[in-house]
């Protein structure tokens, strides 16, 4: 009897032009947060045809779908396995330079949602096709506006992780190479805090500056002290910093004490991290602004956390790619992302695992998620199509395929 890996590598070889259509027209005409209505259309019809009938959207804008598939077979277990995929893009101008590049200006699949939309697609036929071959059931979750970090919430308000077991996700890595799948056995990304500092003082003229209250000398100095919290406060084993990517304020060339506005984050791993930091930043921002004789006021917004996985479930992605037809290499990840990834709600509700696609060329540019120029090499759609299939039929005990070790 045939193994798992090649009854699947041979289907995956007869849908992958399908696939990559799929994704080249989701890239073509990408849509942002709450806007995802063709691409929502689409994951619709290819999943109706693939004759998955329980389908429905999720969220207040209508553009998520999730979507269930019922196994055929008896006497197994009756377990329930979720997969979810990002569906939409970034406000970016697109510089990649590929073929089907973004039809619309200032619109860019640039963090391989793209991708990941098409290799769920094609997952979800797959299993389909298998249905008679494993019992209980697959839930399949086309999350929208994950950029906004908000979308993932909204399925959860829905109540689309009830009963679910485990749920399993990947996202695109330019880090590592088609052909490669990285995982981590903790965290696989950040939790992210947004972070508005605002300093008051005293206006005067440049030339007498005694007469007034510095407000952007003050706002420099808060920067520059917050940059020592990573590095003094923690110990080397944890990961946190603070990040500012905006500042506002001032009146002119020769005027001071004008209001200056900081806006950042926080980012962090550890919930007792996440604490130490929005005390100390308060701290540290208040009383260098008394300093300074400037008033401040922090403002700090839990928004996203940690995306924490379950080892069991890492452990069971590791295993079917080492032994599958497409993956070359496992590579293991050495540090988290310190992106944020409201894929961590998912977790909260159930064990799962986030694991990383391989999607650059063999000796290719290396171009990071949300540049200008990031791409993902189409070569990589298949080798994430049969590790997320293997993976989920390992969890259904899939016809008793992968209860020994695969041979690597």
């Amino acid at each position: 009897m045939d193994d798992l890996h090649g009854i699947l590598w041979r289907k995956i070889q007869e849908i992958t032009q399908d696939v990559v259509a799929w994704r080249h027209a989701i890239h073509e005409n990408p849509e942002l947060a709450y806007q995802e209505k063709d691409t929502s259309a689409l994951i619709e019809k290819v999943l109706r045809d693939a004759g998955i009938d329980s389908i429905h959207r999720v969220g207040r804008s209508g553009t998520g779908v999730c979507a269930e598939l019922h196994g055929a077979a008896k006497g197994a277990p009756c377990r329930c396995v979720g997969l979810r995929a990002d569906i939409d893009a970034l406000p970016i101008q697109e510089r990649s330079g590929v073929p089907y590049a973004s039809k619309k200006p200032g619109i860019f699949h640039g963090c391989g949602h793209d991708s990941h939309t098409a290799i769920l697609m094609g997952t979800a036929r797959l299993l389909s096709g298998l249905r008679a071959c494993f019992s209980g059931h697959v839930k399949f979750f086309f999350q929208h506006a994950e950029e906004q970090l908000s979308g993932a919430r909204e399925f959860i308000e829905a109540g689309v992780m009830e009963n679910v077991d485990g749920v399993m996700a990947l996202h695109a890595l330019p880090d590592i190479e088609v052909g490669e799948i990285g995982v981590r056995d903790d965290f696989m990304t950040a939790g992210v805090d947004p972070l508005k500092i605002t300093v008051e003082g005293k206006q005067a003229h440049g030339g007498y500056p005694h007469y007034g209250v510095d407000t952007i000398l003050a706002a420099s100095s808060i920067v520059t002290a917050l940059q020592t919290l990573g590095s003094r406060e923690l110990a080397p084993t944890d990961c946190a910093f603070v990040t500012f990517g905006r500042i506002e304020g001032g009146i002119s060339n020769s005027y001071i004490g004008g209001p200056v506005v900081l806006e950042g984050s926080i980012r962090y791993l550890r919930k007792t991290t996440q604490e130490l930091f929005h005390r100390r930043v308060r701290e540290i921002a208040e009383h260098v602004g008394q300093g300074l004789r400037a008033r401040v006021t922090v403002e700090i917004t839990p928004e996203i956390i940690p995306t924490a996985v379950d080892r069991t479930w890492t452990a069971r992605v590791r295993r079917v790619a080492q032994g599958s037809k497409s993956v070359k290499r496992v590579v293991e990840l050495p540090s988290p992302a310190m992106g944020g990834e409201d894929y961590a709600y998912f977790l909260e509700k159930a064990p799962g695992a986030l694991f990383r696609l391989g999607v650059r060329t063999p000796g290719g540019p290396h171009c990071p998620t949300h540049s200008i120029d990031f791409y993902v090499d189409d070569r990589a759609l298949p080798v994430g199509m049969e590790v997320l299939t293997a993976a989920t039929l390992d969890a259904l005990e899939y016809g008793g395929f992968l209860s020994s070790e695969p041979t690597v």
